[in-house]
């Protein structure tokens, strides 16, 4: 099985979605679960309205507790919360795959550095590959700055998620193919 974390000590900067994102991109030729880690429950939260809405997951979300059955899916994505640097240490040092979302702006490049802090003490798995999503990137000097100054800093960008209420709209169902394909 192979792991996919989604890390980073801020919140709001979109770990859930990409989480779920993933997921249904993945589960369209692999067994996946999603782990959601996050007392939030947020992905939880998705799945249970997907049930409600009549529009089942075609992948599992399993609570930390309620976690069964993980063993049998090819992928596995977490889904962690925010300024938990104990428990992303944690998800690091087992993920094949980490992903760091991150939106544009100063500030949010600033707040990239402390999750970025937990990976080089020494919490990263060896051999794992590092990613950062850019996620809400706007048609704005801001966010089209952003690649650049990642690239600049080493940070290898893969993937640039554009703002869209659709992606909101999208909560507690599967998102829709031009959605999906940044997340390809």
């Amino acid at each position: 099985m192979k792991r996919i974390g989604l890390l980073s000590r801020k919140g709001g900067v979109g770990k859930t979605l990409c989480s779920m994102a993933l997921a249904q991109v993945l589960s369209e030729r692999y067994r996946v679960a999603v782990l959601d880690i996050d007392p939030e429950g947020s992905a939880q939260a998705w799945a249970s309205s997907a049930l409600r809405q009549d529009t089942p997951l075609p992948y599992a979300v399993y609570s930390a507790v309620a976690a069964a059955g993980m063993d049998r899916v090819d992928y596995l994505v977490v889904d962690t919360p925010p300024n938990d640097p104990k428990t992303l240490a944690s998800v690091a040092r087992e993920s094949d795959f980490v992903f760091i979302p991150v939106q544009p702006g100063e500030g949010e490049m600033d707040r990239l550095e402390p999750t970025l802090d937990v990976l080089r003490s020494g919490h990263f798995k060896s051999g794992a590959q590092l990613g950062v999503i850019l996620n809400f990137a706007e048609r704005d000097n801001l966010s089209l700055a952003m690649p650049a100054a990642l690239e600049q800093l080493g940070y290898p960008l893969v993937a640039s998620i554009k703002k869209s209420v659709e992606y909101r709209r999208a909560f507690g169902g599967l998102l829709s193919p031009e959605l999906l394909e940044p997340f390809r």
